[in-house]
């Protein structure tokens, strides 16, 4: 458990002297982590929270109830049996240094601090990157080549099925190809834009839905944003490596192939970023584990049938 149950606080007709006395005893007791005073009822009810660079400026006669002020009360807390996922979000959420713990009634049991919870996203984010690549985490710890070729196999096979489909794609235009050798020259360049495109969109969709930080009533503002994004930066590096075509090829038409194949390319790159880990999400299935070899079909079967169908179209 993350929770710590040492914690400083104090009730509200404590005087602030006599909180300070017991902080310099608990200091001397091993207590780390102090930024503040949790405030309690009669009862340990939880009541609100005090900086202590706040706590030093008080009257020590006086007790924090005569200091009590409304943004004090406005503490973030959260339940003990509330889910790890929820104290995350709070803490990326809300930026807090301390979050308290409470009962199922409200009273103060417990606190987690940013260094407890850190470690933890550290971890998920390690596990996030693993997934994504195709791997297991806990799978790389192992000293067995067997057993780290295994598992590492099974998405290879996965990518190789996937690979042969593209290539089934540029098959379809083979004549097209020998007609015009040009375009084998340029085709890496559609498959590479639209695969970096989508996985710019497929990372932030994917980080947002492993931090909680997306709900589907955002989802279709979030798929716009994306598309619009990817649309956007389709014109402009269309419109740069038409140009470059032309002047690289001679030929505005193989220009113009290449432009719209980019567009195109690009835009169902975003759609399919942001719209396949919720799909995958909706369905059960951890979308860092298949959304990376999902899209990396999608952008390239795309791509070579944007690319090589408009040139059959318009340069043959």
């Amino acid at each position: 458990s993350l929770m710590q149950t040492e914690l400083f606080s104090a009730r509200l007709d404590e005087s602030v002297g006599e909180s300070i006395e017991r902080l310099k005893k608990l200091k001397e007791e091993g207590l780390d982590n102090l930024n503040g005073v949790f405030l309690v009822d009669e009862f340990n009810y939880l009541i609100g929270w005090i900086p202590l660079e706040d706590v030093i400026t008080f009257d020590f006669a006086k007790s924090y109830r005569d200091h009590l002020k409304e943004e004090y009360k406005r503490v973030k807390y959260l339940k003990a049996s509330d889910t790890i996922d929820d104290v995350i979000k709070y803490f990326t959420d809300y930026d807090l240094s301390v979050l308290p713990l409470t009962d199922d009634d409200g009273k103060l049991i417990g606190r987690i601090t940013s260094d407890d919870i850190y470690d933890l996203i550290e971890d998920r984010a390690t596990e996030q990157m693993y997934k994504m690549a195709g791997v297991d985490d806990e799978t790389e710890d192992d000293r067995e080549i067997g057993t780290i070729t295994k598992k590492r196999a099974v998405w290879l096979g996965v990518n190789l099925v996937t690979a042969i489909l593209a290539s089934f794609v540029i098959g379809l235009f083979d004549q097209t190809i020998q007609s015009f050798v040009a375009l084998a020259v340029l085709m890496p360049i559609v498959a590479s834009m639209g695969g970096n495109a989508g996985t710019q969109t497929l990372t932030v969709m994917v980080r947002q839905l492993a931090l909680e930080e997306l709900n589907w009533s955002e989802a279709k503002s979030m798929v716009i944003r994306e598309i619009a994004v990817s649309l956007l930066n389709g014109l402009i590096f269309a419109f740069v490596m038409g140009v470059i075509a032309y002047f690289w090829f001679h030929n505005y038409k193989l220009g113009f192939v290449i432009a719209a194949a980019m567009v195109i390319n690009l835009l169902f790159a975003g759609l399919f970023g942001a719209t396949i880990p919720l799909l995958l999400r909706r369905v059960g299935i951890d979308p860092a584990v298949a959304s990376s070899v999902l899209l990396t079909t999608v952008t390239d079967v795309v791509g070579f049938f944007a690319f090589l169908g408009l040139a059959r179209v318009i340069l043959l």
